[in-house]
């Protein structure tokens, strides 16, 4: 296959500007079945070894058939490495790249959640630059294109089968690190929502607040633009409109993880160009520290950061107050935006979303949390400036509700 050149642009996040630098850099095959698509996409790549990197529950949902199966029907030969975790470590990576080298592997597959995918990434990175991945936390610093890498989601929520972010989680310093460079986008992005259907319930909940969180923090985000707004606002109209249902009966409802696939999809499209917010500054210090499910902190804090991010973009939150459909008419500014909140509160609580102090959180614990909260690269993108005293108050509030 003959490939056009295209330009790996480095990501650049300007606040209120009028100047829009959007630069996707993957294809997305998306729809019912696609799956069964994937020996020839590989072809088309050319390539002849891939790894697969996974997880235990894919492999006991008797997923990983579905992409072994096209795979050796078009002669490729299939490493599996099936030992990824929920918030991957620095040690999983590079086990990874230890396998892929001794393999001579020529693609990278991430099948499965965030995780899995992130590892993909996040090993691609190393086969061809080299060092610890601890040296490319942060944005820009990715200097040669990765390996290439696949990435098929079978959750709604991440979006990192479109984003140049790698999440991996550092344990000897309890911090998630994140790692963002247009190089380490997935060429090819399967998105195929029947790959959704076996997913249980608790998770199909927090992937899909985590998809909600990345749609309205997109889309109230200080580094917005014309394009990544519609994608976001898209993006709440299909979470909001779908997640009960798909919670409810995901196992039957196809349409409902559809949308959610979409929805998730889409918002990470968005947020790919914008970032986010704080809802994400406080919710990676609960996963590092204390083990709350990414999609579970951001659902547990979403709606305490949306009623105080409020003053900050009123107009955003009444048309996100819209997009859930709401009624605002004869309601003031605040009031209608504060619609926006309630609801975001009213599928969290349909889907039962969990309490933070059910994982062991204490009041103890907040000076630290809110310390780690403050080095999130989120915050100046967020409507509302905040300090340490700021986010004491919300892990306080949220520890309370």
């Amino acid at each position: 296959m003959i490939f056009r050149q295209i330009t790996y642009a480095d990501l650049t996040y300007e606040l209120c500007t009028k100047i829009i630098k959007y630069s996707p850099s993957g294809s997305i095959l998306f729809g019912n079945g696609v799956v069964t698509r994937l020996g020839e996409e590989v072809i088309n790549l050319d390539a002849k070894k891939v790894i697969i990197t996974t997880d235990q529950g894919i492999v006991k949902a008797g997923l990983l058939p579905k992409v072994v199966e096209p795979l050796q029907a078009a002669g490729i030969e299939v490493i599996v490495y099936d030992q990824c975790e929920a918030n991957p470590s620095v040690e999983t990576v590079e086990k990874v790249v230890t396998v892929a080298k001794k393999n001579k592997i020529d693609l990278f597959i991430g099948f499965g959640g965030g995780s899995s995918m992130d590892v993909s990434k996040a090993a691609g990175i190393l086969m061809t630059n080299g060092g610890k991945i601890q040296d490319y936390e942060g944005i820009n610093l990715v200097k040669i294109p990765p390996l290439p890498m696949i990435a098929i989601p079978t959750t709604s929520g991440t979006g990192s089968e479109v984003t140049p972010f790698s999440v991996i989680s550092d344990n000897q310093r309890k911090w998630k690190m994140a790692i963002g460079s247009s190089f380490t986008i997935p060429v090819l992005a399967i998105c195929d929502p029947e790959m959704t259907l076996t997913l249980p319930t608790h998770i199909t909940a927090g992937c899909g607040m985590d998809a909600l969180t990345h749609a309205i923090e997109g889309f109230t985000s200080f580094s917005n633009d014309a394009i990544s707004e519609s994608l976001a606002y898209k993006a709440i109209q299909l979470i909001s409109g779908s997640l009960r249902e798909a919670v409810a009966k995901g196992d039957a409802n196809l349409d409902a993880r559809y949308n959610m696939m979409l929805g998730s999809t889409m918002a990470a499209m968005g947020f790919t160009n914008t970032i986010l917010g704080i809802a994400h500054s406080m919710a990676h210090p609960l996963g590092a520290i204390f083990g709350v499910p990414h999609g579970v902190a951001n659902a547990i804090m979403l709606p305490i950061i949306m009623e105080f991010n409020l003053i900050g973009n009123s107009d955003k939150f009444i048309q996100t107050a819209i997009a859930m459909g709401e009624n605002v008419d004869g309601l003031t500014k605040i009031e209608a935006a504060n619609k926006a909140v309630k609801a975001v509160q009213r599928i969290s609580d349909d889907i039962g979303i969990p309490r933070l102090n059910e994982y062991g959180v204490k009041e103890s614990d907040i000076p630290r949390l809110a310390e780690e909260a403050m080095k999130g690269g989120d915050r100046w993108t967020n409507p509302r400036n905040t300090t340490v005293q700021d986010f004491v108050k919300l892990y306080e509030k949220a520890l309370k509700t």
